[in-house]
C-alpha cells in the first residue's frame, strides 16, 4: 500500500486577513448591484442591456407627450420608395415621427428637444 499523506488542514486565517478580505468582497458584491439592477430591467422589458437607456428615455417621452399626440396636428411628407414620415410638434419642443413604408405598420421613434436647448431660453 502506497505511504498516504494526511490532507494539510488550512492554516487559521490571521486577524489581518479578515480585516482585508471581508471589506474587499462586500466592495465587490456592492459595485455589481447597479449592473445586476440594469439586467433586471432590460430582461423585464424585453431589450438587451445595451439598449435600456434608449428605451426609458422613449418611455419618457411617450409619457410627457401623449396628450400632445391627441391635440396636435400632424404633418405628413412622401418619401422615396414609397416611405411616408408623418411628424408631430409638440408644445414641449419634443417630436414624434411615424415611418410607414409601404403597407407595414407605422414605426415611432421620439426626438426628444435637448435640455441645454430648454434652459437657454
Amino acid at each position: 500500500m502506497a505511504d498516504e499523506t494526511p490532507a494539510q488542514a488550512p492554516a487559521p486565517r490571521t486577524t489581518l486577513q479578515m480585516l482585508i478580505l471581508y471589506p474587499t468582497l462586500a466592495a465587490s458584491l456592492f459595485a455589481a448591484v447597479p449592473r445586476v439592477w440594469e439586467e433586471v430591467k432590460a430582461l423585464r422589458l424585453g431589450v438587451a442591456r445595451s439598449e435600456l437607456q434608449l428605451v426609458q428615455e422613449q418611455e419618457r417621452l411617450w409619457q410627457r407627450n401623449l396628450e400632445c399626440i391627441q391635440a396636435q396636428g400632424t404633418w405628413e411628407i412622401d418619401g422615396p420608395h414609397g416611405i411616408v414620415v408623418r411628424v408631430t410638434l409638440c408644445a414641449s419642443g419634443d417630436t414624434l415621427l411615424r415611418y410607414h413604408v409601404g403597407d407595414w405598420s407605422p414605426i415611432y421613434k421620439w426626438v426628444g428637444l435637448p435640455v441645454e436647448k430648454v434652459t437657454q431660453k
